[in-house]
């Protein structure tokens, strides 16, 4: 099945060599290309993320490992969910195998539950 006549797109994002290696395999077990997005980083460190085909009425799934830098791992993955959205994708799936501020999921003294904040974020991009 063809990314492009199918239903289902699957997009690897840039923050780890490993995200890419899992969303091939994931393509190659579902019989899927890899979809077409550029991902990078302007001179003043912003992530600037462009969708490189269409995904109106598709599903489209996002891979997502965690790197070092956990805050511009997570703004790739909003970015490319709300460039999605905004490109009218049916449903958007976030596959991130480890989840950034998992650790941080009860609230401490007068803190906050981060990982929730993160959850609706995601929700919300």
């Amino acid at each position: 099945m063809n990314h492009t006549e199918g239903g289902l797109v699957i997009f690897s994002a840039n923050s780890h060599p490993s995200s890419r290696e899992i969303s091939k395999r994931i393509g190659e077990r579902l019989g899927v290309e890899l979809g077409k997005v550029q991902v990078y980083q302007e001179d003043n460190r912003e992530t600037r993320v462009q969708i490189q085909e269409s995904v109106r009425g598709k599903d489209v799934f996002i891979i997502q490992t965690v790197s070092k830098d956990v805050n511009t791992t997570i703004m790739e993955l909003l970015i490319m969910v709300y460039a999605c959205r905004t490109s009218c994708a049916r449903s958007i799936t976030g596959v991130v195998p480890y989840f950034p501020y998992s650790k941080q999921c009860k609230m401490r003294k007068r803190g906050s539950i981060v990982s929730k904040l993160l959850a609706s974020m995601m929700c919300k991009a």
